[in-house]
């Protein structure tokens, strides 16, 4: 056994002694979903303008850290003091709606206290996955050998709809075609209607989609793929799993 063995024995026995456990999460306050580490969230304003998109890092009772995702760009740094809005899912796949004041905000991090519930006329009652600016393409409905895409990203996306982000303008009642593929699963076509739009920033608008009506077997296979991707479960039967609608 050579000196330096000895002279940092301490150190070696450390390595054999249990680490000590990581501190649990402090419980919700009353009122509170149950909220947990790498859980993804977005931070919108009052108009639903999303600000940020990250995931939790740090949670217990009124206040959390929301950090980005990995390979996620810069977050727009807010004020602080002022409100700003939460929007997730749990781990059971029930939305909640938060309102919050911005304690600290960078560009790498935002620190959120005084969490309460927050009543949102525009509260979905099926899950919508925010997505990290995803590429998608869109047709027109007359374009039916997909011959013209139009590429946009897109915000996020449930068995009802999505949003996607645009250089172009888009109508309301404006019936388009949707060609989505999530991470490695089986690409998606859509027909969807848009039912708002939004001007996000110089030659950008932000589009809410109304999917057509899915089928059942339709719905509980997107269903699952955003369920394993909220968990990050990514499952090889489910990659395959048929999508094309």
């Amino acid at each position: 056994m050579g000196i330096f063995s000895f002279l940092n024995r301490d150190q070696d026995l450390s390595e054999y002694l249990p680490a000590p456990a990581a501190p649990a999460l402090e419980e919700p306050s009353p009122g509170l979903p149950e909220m947990c580490r790498e859980m993804p969230i977005e931070v919108v304003e009052k108009s639903g303008r999303v600000l940020n998109t990250g995931l939790i890092t740090e949670h217990g009772g009124t206040e959390l850290t929301m950090g980005r995702h990995p390979g996620g760009l810069s977050f727009k740094v807010c004020e602080p003091g002022s409100t700003v809005y939460i929007r997730g899912c749990d781990n059971k796949m029930n939305q909640f709606y938060l309102r919050a004041t911005v304690s600290e905000s960078t560009r790498i991090m935002m620190k959120l206290k005084e969490l309460e519930p927050e009543v949102h006329e525009n509260h979905r009652d099926t899950f919508r996955l925010a997505v990290n600016n995803v590429p998608i393409s869109i047709y027109y409905l007359n374009d039916e050998r997909f011959e013209r895409p139009e590429e946009c990203k897109l915000v996020d996306i449930s068995t009802g709809g999505c949003c996607f982000t645009s250089e172009y303008l888009h109508g309301e009642g404006e019936v388009l075609r949707l060609k989505i593929k999530l991470e490695d699963y089986v690409a998606m076509d859509f027909i969807g209607e848009v039912i708002r739009v939004v001007e996000c920033g110089p030659n950008e608008f932000r589009c809410g989609i109304l999917f057509a009506q899915l089928k059942r077997d339709e719905i509980n296979s997107l269903t699952k793929i955003l369920f394993n991707m909220q968990l990050g479960n990514r499952r090889e039967h489910s990659r395959s799993e048929e999508g094309h609608w």
